[in-house]
């Protein structure tokens, strides 16, 4: 039998996560929560909305997330000087530490995942999974 193209980003996608699932411990993050810190390290502070819009997510997940990386002592909030009731995230010196190693581990799961292609095969692969995105968010949209 066949797999389909969802069991094969299904699978993919959990293999991925089982090799990353005991950096992520070791960190002591939870599910979804290396992808903030990878985030506000790459954009620098940034409000809930900003986060959960770029991850079309739900508001109020990324919300909890953050409080937790939070009481972590992960992020801390600072407040947005343009909208009184809005805070941003910024990481602390522990949140830059945590999202650098998570890209370093990444980046050696990446070397394993795409053992045996070519710079034009990952080229084509990074392509074409950018265009399934964006239709997915063009659907989500809709």
């Amino acid at each position: 039998m066949e797999p389909t193209l969802h069991q094969l980003f299904f699978r993919a996608f959990h293999g991925q996560n089982n090799l990353l699932q005991p950096v992520r411990e070791e960190l002591g993050l939870g599910r979804g929560q290396p992808r903030i810190l990878t985030f506000l390290l790459r954009r620098g502070q940034s409000s809930q909305s900003e986060i959960a819009s770029y991850f079309q997510t739900d508001p109020a997940s990324i919300s909890r997330m953050t409080e937790i990386l939070r009481q972590n002592g992960f992020l801390t909030r600072i407040e947005d000087e343009s909208c009184r009731r809005a805070n941003k995230v910024c990481l602390t010196e522990k949140g830059r530490s945590a999202a650098l190693r998570w890209l370093e581990v990444c980046a050696q799961v990446d070397e394993t995942v795409l053992s045996g292609f070519s710079e034009d095969e990952v080229k084509l692969l990074k392509g074409m999974l950018s265009r399934i995105l964006d239709n997915l968010g063009r659907s989500l949209s809709e």
